[in-house]
């Protein structure tokens, strides 16, 4: 075992752009597992929570990062909303007192600036350590402003929790200038502290 671990690494440190090819078709495999399960998951959300009880109007679940919105429109048709809610968001519930017949309204945040410290690793023709700051998101992209010890730039990044087991694992890509004032470029994956 410790051989195959020895032979993985050297190969990795020899040729880094066929192992980092390796590693993005597993992690894409592995993605499609995950989304393919969580599909199945969501379907069985909506079948636990497919009626209102007959004297409700309205029904908002959160469920990890989902809200799910169950809106009784006339006597027999109800609404099904399902929104994304990432980790910066929030939601309100918000009743009006003049309205009494109109079901609460439902305020996600799903979009905003923030100011959330995070870190990762990137690959710019070798892999750099990378510490950066999450300034703004909408739904599950965000950008960025990073730094590795060769170069700094502005970056985009998106949640993948929706079709992979980690929740706080993001992909990104990150352009800007290097200590010479050249251009890079740079993609790897980053996490929020």
């Amino acid at each position: 075992m410790i051989g195959v671990l020895k032979t993985a690494a050297l190969f990795a440190v020899r040729r880094p752009k066929e192992a980092a090819i390796i590693l993005l078709a597993a992690l894409l495999a592995l993605m499609f597992w995950r989304f393919n399960r969580e599909r199945g998951r969501a379907q069985e959300l909506a079948a636990k929570i497919e009626g209102l009880p007959p004297d409700a109007k309205q029904v908002v679940t959160i469920y990890r990062d989902r809200v799910v919105t169950k809106v009784r429109d006339g006597p027999t048709k109800i609404e099904y909303r399902d929104r994304y809610l990432p980790p910066e968001g929030h939601v309100e519930v918000v009743t009006k007192v003049d309205q009494p017949d109109q079901p609460p309204e439902v305020l996600i945040q799903d979009r905003g600036f923030t100011r959330r410290l995070g870190g990762g690793v990137v690959y710019a023709g070798e892999f750099l350590p990378m510490v950066d700051i999450k300034w703004a998101y909408w739904r599950r992209y965000s950008a960025t402003v990073g730094i590795t010890p060769r170069f700094g730039g502005l970056g985009v990044s998106r949640h993948v929790d929706d079709f992979m087991p980690f929740q706080n694992l993001e992909i990104f890509g990150i352009v800007g200038l290097d200590w010479q004032s050249e251009r890079r470029l740079g993609l790897g994956i980053r996490t929020n502290f």
